[in-house]
């Protein structure tokens, strides 16, 4: 079957017929043989992800094709699913190519993340596009550990002022696997600024995730801050579930009271969530 000389309606429904019996016996090369860019998009990912399915097989085919028609974004996916250091090792090749297609690269990349230098990582960050900003985080998660906070926060600060809230939590999460008080305190900003909503409660979340006293001490400012609004509530159950805290947050209650910052009845929620808790 000649993919490219036949007509492009006829020829690709013989391919879907072909993908779609189980169990589906093309091999590599057939594969790569009905891969062409003229076909439909749907196609084209389709034979890809099936070529890349086929682990160190699907290597050559997938280099070849891309040597025949450059590095289509499915191709640069498929020589990924291969899992192969070949693959890594070309694709890493492709990041000095300023013709490839960049996003596509780089979300090709993610299983080798470790190994794209860093001011690549950098650059994505800063791009405005949305997905391209997604993928850097998802490459810098593999140097995260080795990054001072002062050096993770300078590269996470664009996007926690992105004002789309999936940039903004994918940084979030990244800064809430260190508990250095740097990115603690970076984390409780978010908390006091006008975010939006899934910001601010992924920042509260992450907070409450880190479980450390100082985490803690900047939630219970969180709540004191915000009490008589919807938030306060969001903040209170935070609280509350900080099990191996509860001696920390009685004492700072105890010393809000004495202070007269805030009232018996304004406290006795808090208290008795506490309480609940260490039953």
């Amino acid at each position: 079957m000649a993919a490219a000389q036949t007509g492009p309606g006829t020829a690709d429904a013989l391919v879907w017929q072909c993908l779609g019996r189980r169990p589906c016996r093309l091999t590599p090369q057939e594969l790569a043989r009905f891969f062409h860019p003229e076909r439909s998009q749907e196609l084209r990912l389709a034979l890809a992800e099936r070529l890349g399915m086929q682990n160190e097989g699907g290597l050559q085919p997938c280099l070849a094709l891309i040597e025949q028609y450059g590095p289509q974004p499915e191709l640069l996916m498929a020589l990924a699913m291969t899992h192969q250091q070949a693959a890594r090792d070309a694709l890493l090749h492709y990041l000095d190519d300023p013709g490839v297609d960049r996003l596509a690269l780089l979300r090709s990349l993610a299983g080798w993340g470790r190994r794209v230098p860093l001011p690549v990582i950098r650059e994505a960050l800063l791009h405005p596009g949305q997905a391209m900003r997604l993928a850097g985080v998802e490459l810098l998660q593999f140097h995260a550990r080795l990054l001072t906070a002062p050096q993770l926060l300078q590269l996470a600060e664009p996007l926690l002022g992105d004002i789309r809230p999936p940039v903004a939590i994918a940084a979030i999460r990244l800064l809430q696997r260190r508990n250095e008080p740097l990115l603690v305190a970076r984390l409780a900003h978010v908390l006091q600024g006008d975010s939006p909503e899934p910001v601010w409660e992924a920042a509260l979340h992450a907070l409450g995730c880190i479980g450390t006293e100082a985490s803690i001490n900047l939630l219970l400012d969180c709540w004191l801050a915000c009490r008589g609004t919807p938030r306060a509530v969001a903040a209170l159950h935070q609280l509350a579930a900080q099990f191996r805290h509860r001696h920390l947050l009685r004492q700072r209650l105890e010393e809000e009271l004495q202070g007269g910052r805030i009232t018996a009845a304004e406290a006795a929620p808090l208290l008795a969530g506490l309480e609940d808790v260490g039953a």
